[in-house]
């Protein structure tokens, strides 16, 4: 238990410090509740009252008078009705404030997540289980605050209710007490070490399997024609089938021994109610004394059901999200660490001039024994239109990702304007990527409009509509949407589905002139696109020559006539 508060603690970084005043409001509402309890043994006492109350309990003389006994009842009735109400809204108020506070800390925690993944290095994102990640900053953050953190406060809360119902029983009859504590703690220590090992590892299996069926989900997804026309569609479904099943028996299990508690406790109770009334008749007292005993213990008993089955529940509940707690720890630990090296700089704002490669050479970290790129040297200015070409795997799109940024050099500098850009340096190389657009094969399309996603990135009132003209002038775009009866308001759909090949390039080469990138970097780009459409696309890219530097990875020869220098890369060496 000191291990999870230990994460706990870290993993609230600065909402630990709202929690003394959680604490207050949770003392708040046990000590009304508690009082309220107090005071049903009384009233009901009063019930069997013989004589005059106020001539025996001399302090109600004192707050209504000489009244008759009704009209003491209705008062404490009145009383406790109140203390009740007043009770009911106040603990309305402190629930709402733990739901907020946790989904505040969900916010929190999930936007730290999705932080430190935006800003990975593009190799280790490469090298990351994606499906691992959309679980451990979605199902695992949310067990954290729904499973363990709200759980936990309101734990807090009965256990000070049972705390204040044992310290009232007590003034009762201590020995009684000190029975039912006894009998409950064996109870529930027996219950707890028993299901402990079982709900951290049914827990465990939960998450992998959702991750599991996240995957094969993506598997369905980017791979929904080859899937198709081969005719396995049967096999993934089966496959997420059994993820299901698997994930569905832990949850059975899980949720089958969170119940538990509750009815070990009640048994318990009413065992001992039953025992407490029989060992009073037997010993011959009176109905009075049993009335007031009966309205104490069996009012508390009654509250204190709900309580440890809270309790336990909540127990229960931290274990299962035990394996979470120690995912998400992990994954924050990392991320804390590599937060205190940041420091901030100021980003510099001049214009790209001249990109150079100092003697590069690349090996992957899987992979260290092969060396993929062999002291590159080479050099290009801005308004350049130069061609990358080589077989496939000869590292084309390794040198690629070095120029942009994005890989590190095994050896070698990068060098832009005749300044080292590394990792090491956030400024610089903050700087040179945002002169960097970057247009694969594939382009991402959000489902959205074009002009969204021409604009990607910025809300649709942000837009700047003269910057957007130009961009889409300057795509050649206009003419083409004309021609489908299409504008910049309709909808590309999923992928882009709406749009073709071409359409969907010039879209992406819109986006780069928007953002006002000074250097595009396109890695086959138009190898999917036919003859006539590929033609068009490298004669408007020709005709952007002078006013952006263009690096073109191809392996077609009629795009390479375009360009102002063919580059060929072969055994991981380059030749002009």
């Amino acid at each position: 238990m000191q291990n999870i508060l230990k994460k706990s603690f870290f993993i609230l970084e600065k909402y630990k410090h709202r929690l003394p005043l959680m604490f207050l409001l949770f003392l708040t509402v046990s000590l009304i509740d508690v009082i309220g309890i107090g005071m049903i043994g009384p009233f009901v006492a009063l019930l069997a009252h013989q004589g005059k109350i106020v001539d025996d309990y001399s302090i109600f003389l004192y707050l209504i008078g000489d009244a008759d006994n009704e009209t003491v009842i209705a008062f404490v009735g009145i009383l406790l009705v109140t203390i009740f109400c007043a009770k009911g809204f106040i603990a309305f108020f402190v629930q709402k404030k733990i739901l907020s506070l946790g989904y505040e800390i969900r916010t929190s925690i999930v936007n730290k997540l999705v932080n430190s993944y935006q800003e990975m290095r593009y190799e280790d994102i490469a090298n990351k289980d994606i499906s691992s990640m959309i679980v451990n900053a979605n199902t695992h953050v949310g067990l954290f605050v729904d499973s363990l953190f709200v759980p936990a406060l309101r734990m807090s809360i009965e256990c000070i209710v049972v705390i204040g119902i044992f310290i009232l029983m007590a003034y009762t009859n201590i020995i009684l007490v000190l029975f039912i504590s006894l009998l409950l703690g064996i109870v529930l220590l027996v219950y707890f070490k028993l299901i402990k090992v079982r709900l951290y590892r049914y827990g465990r299996v939960m998450s992998e399997k959702e991750s599991d069926v996240i995957e094969e989900i993506k598997h369905i997804m980017g791979a929904f024609r080859e899937i198709r026309l081969l005719g396995v569609e049967e096999f993934f479904r089966n496959e997420i089938k059994r993820d299901v099943i698997e994930f569905g028996k832990a949850g059975v299990i899980t949720r089958s021994l969170h119940l538990v508690s509750r009815y070990l406790v009640e048994a318990t109770l009413v065992i001992f109610i039953v025992i407490i009334v029989m060992y009073m008749l037997a010993n011959s007292e009176t109905v009075e004394s049993i009335y007031s005993l009966l309205g104490v213990f069996a009012v508390g008993a009654l509250r204190l059901v709900p309580s440890f089955s809270a309790i336990g529940l909540g127990i229960a509940n931290i274990r299962t999200a035990d394996f979470a707690l120690n995912s998400l720890y992990n994954e924050l630990t990392v991320i804390n660490k590599k937060s205190e090296k940041k420091s901030p700089e100021k980003i510099n704002d001049s214009k790209f001039s001249r990109l150079q490669l100092r003697n590069i050479s690349y090996s992957y970290k899987s992979d260290k024994n092969r060396t993929i790129l062999k002291k590159i040297n080479l050099h290009l200015s801005q308004g350049d239109f130069i061609a990358i070409s080589g077989k496939s795997g000869s590292g084309k799109s390794t040198l690629m990702d070095i120029m942009t940024g994005m890989l590190l050099p095994t050896e070698g500098e990068l060098l832009i304007n005749n300044k080292i850009v590394s990792h090491n340096s956030k400024k610089t190389m903050k700087w040179w990527q945002n002169k960097c657009a970057y247009i694969p094969q594939d382009v991402f399309l959000i489902n959205s409009t074009i002009k969204s996603n021409i604009a990607l990135g910025i809300r649709v009132a942000d837009i700047d509509e003269n910057r957007l003209e130009l961009a889409i002038n300057g795509a050649n775009l206009t003419e083409t949407l004309i021609q489908n009866n299409m504008t910049i308001d309709s909808h590309v759909g999923v992928g882009g589905s709406k749009l073709s090949g071409g359409q969907r390039q010039r879209v992406a080469l819109a986006r780069a002139l928007y953002a006002g990138r000074e250097i595009i970097f396109m890695d086959e780009a138009t190898s999917a696109l036919d003859k006539e459409t590929e033609e068009e696309v490298m004669n408007h890219l020709e005709s952007l020559k002078g006013q952006i530097t263009i690096v073109f990875i191809t392996h077609s020869s009629a795009a390479i006539k375009n360009c102002d220098q063919v580059i060929q890369i072969v055994d991981g060496q380059l030749y002009t």
